[in-house]
């Protein structure tokens, strides 16, 4: 059976890791499962504008960051429910397609899995989406380099959709009570579809078995190799810049 590398980061600088997330996909170590605890962060896809999404006023406590794959924001708040994950994998047509739906339809299986797992109806909303009873539990991006792929995302155990709202370009007081259930039917979240608060290790690790299960291979618990951080850190002033990260 094949290993392939597992590294849990921690609480980490959102910053850093979007740098690590890139130096990961770019560096020749191996088909990689990744995990980390965000810092109270926003987290934006490539082609979008700080100014456009977000009011910039009401998000002076978030670190804002963008990342180098498409997609929409990344919210990460003060609840710390959240297991957001990251995965590099070399495209070969078989595990991950070449085809992108097929590739995202692959690796949120795992996430799938996981929650099928816990009695939940999950499943796949292309291209990009997973879902529970047709409600949005997560959201993954990706983009690909040098014949490799690179897919991260979040996995919500819990997330606050009134702050969400409050730090977008829409005014919350804006919008009406009705809009806000509205865009609450449309999102769930485990503890809000379970009947007990799951401890989010546990939940990690069902997403390492299933991993293991869906893909055929062991995970080894691993850290970032000496040439992934020098990387990390020479990337890093691109995602502490206003430049990159406000698109000026």
């Amino acid at each position: 059976m094949k290993e392939w590398r597992v590294i849990d980061f921690g609480k980490v600088g959102i910053r850093y890791m979007m740098a690590a997330n890139e130096a990961i996909l770019k560096n020749d170590c191996g088909n990689t499962l990744f995990f980390w605890a965000p810092t109270k962060s926003i987290i934006l896809g490539y082609f979008q504008k700080a100014s456009v999404e977000l009011d910039l006023d009401a998000c002076k406590d978030y670190t804002i960051v963008r990342r180098t794959s498409g997609g929409g924001i990344a919210f990460s708040d003060d609840l710390g429910r959240q297991i957001n994950y990251g995965v590099v994998g070399t495209i070969d047509d078989r595990l991950f397609p070449l085809d992108v739906t097929d590739s995202y339809h692959q690796i949120c299986g795992v996430l799938i899995d996981t929650l099928r797992e816990y009695g939940l109806n999950a499943d796949f909303r292309p291209i990009n989406d997973v879902i529970v009873d047709g409600k949005k539990i997560s959201g993954n991006a990706q983009t690909r380099w040098g014949g490799k792929l690179l897919q991260h995302g979040t996995l919500l155990l819990d997330f606050d959709i009134k702050e969400m709202l409050r730090i977008s370009n829409i005014p919350i007081e804006k919008i009406s009570d009705k809009q806000i259930a509205s865009i609450e039917e449309g999102m769930t979240w485990v503890d809000k579809e379970l009947p007990m608060k799951l401890e989010m290790e546990e939940v990690k690790g069902v997403v390492r078995r299933k991993f293991e299960e869906r893909f055929g291979v062991r995970l080894v618990d691993s850290m970032i190799s000496e040439g992934e951080e020098a990387m990390a850190q020479k990337l890093l002033p691109k995602y502490e810049s206003v430049e990159w990260n406000y698109r000026l």
